[in-house]
């Protein structure tokens, strides 16, 4: 079942949190509270030979154990990362499916719905390796179906020593949108930079703004051109603006629009160990989020032939 607007999933949320999904996190506050405790448990422990290691190697003036003081620390993070993650997980598995209710016949999954090749045919990602996917949606709005992906991209290096080193090449959300336009080529929105490397030839656009703060490629100068017209660049502005992202990006290709929103920030977050689960604060701002990304149907009026 699809829905109409955003005012539709906003209404529809409310009632199945309430009938529906506050009921089934009861049974989780127990367990919240036990991985809190384990979790501060590991800190405590982590802190005292910390302070241990320090004490002895300060006694002995021993600077190669005085490195090892930091270790503990970085330990007890991984761990107590590790226990709150797997809860988040186990939470989102249980009451997610429940709450997709809300909207429409959009899916949530902790795997992947759009995979590396994709991400390499658009050429805004040439460096990365791995992918590491947290939360990832899929579905249908306004007739249009849309795939949104949480995602860090990273790849490695070595230095003269041969270690090595990860590298972030992106960190945040990319959404997969169909495009009610047809295109036969590959056009590309990227942030600009002091010296962009080309794919294509440079589009050169009307608005000085836009082509300040992007550099535009395509395979096809007049598609692309008949894609990114004045009232997409200006509605396209406003997406960034709404984000507040560090970056927002695109690649027009095959009749669907990847937008990818740079972001440090831990999107769809559930399941706070130092918070109670039925906190309603952090299930309003992952529908908030959530929306947020289909917002940029209606922003950028993807699902209207028009002159865009």
């Amino acid at each position: 079942m699809e829905f109409n607007s955003i005012t539709d999933f906003r209404s529809n949320f409310t009632q199945v949190y309430h009938k529906e999904v506050s009921p089934k996190l009861q049974g989780f506050e127990g367990e919240r509270g036990k991985v809190k405790l384990i979790c501060n448990i590991v800190w405590i422990i982590a802190i005292i030979i910390c302070a241990l290691v320090g004490f002895y190697a300060y006694k002995i003036a021993d600077m190669d154990i005085l490195g090892f003081v930091i270790l503990p620390l970085l330990l007890g993070a991984a761990i107590t990362g590790f226990l709150s993650k797997n809860f988040e997980t186990k939470l989102k598995k249980a009451v997610m499916p429940i709450a997709m209710k809300a909207f429409g016949d959009f899916v949530w999954t902790n795997a992947s719905v759009i995979d590396k090749y994709t991400l390499k045919e658009t050429r805004l990602f040439d460096r990365f390796e791995n992918k590491t996917d947290d939360d990832s949606f899929y579905g249908t709005y306004h007739g249009l179906h849309i795939n949104i992906n949480e995602t860090r991209l990273t790849y490695t290096t070595r230095d003269s020593d041969g270690h090595r080193h990860t590298h972030t090449e992106f960190k945040g959300v990319i959404a997969q949108i169909d495009f009610n336009k047809s295109f036969k080529g590959h056009t590309i929105i990227r942030k600009r930079e002091f010296l962009n490397s080309k794919v294509y030839d440079e589009i050169k656009l009307e608005d000085p703004e836009f082509s300040k703060m992007y550099f535009v490629d395509g395979s096809d100068q007049v598609e692309s051109r008949y894609i990114l017209t004045t009232s997409f660049i200006e509605r396209f502005k406003n997406v960034k603006k709404a984000f507040g992202a560090s970056g927002i990006e695109a690649s027009l290709k095959d009749n669907k629009i990847l937008i990818a929103i740079s972001t440090s920030k831990d999107m769809f977050k559930l399941g706070n160990i130092n918070k109670p689960v039925n906190d309603t604060k952090q299930f309003n701002e992952l529908l908030n989020e959530f929306l947020s990304i289909l917002a940029i149907v209606d922003e950028l009026k993807l699902n209207q032939n028009i002159g865009l």
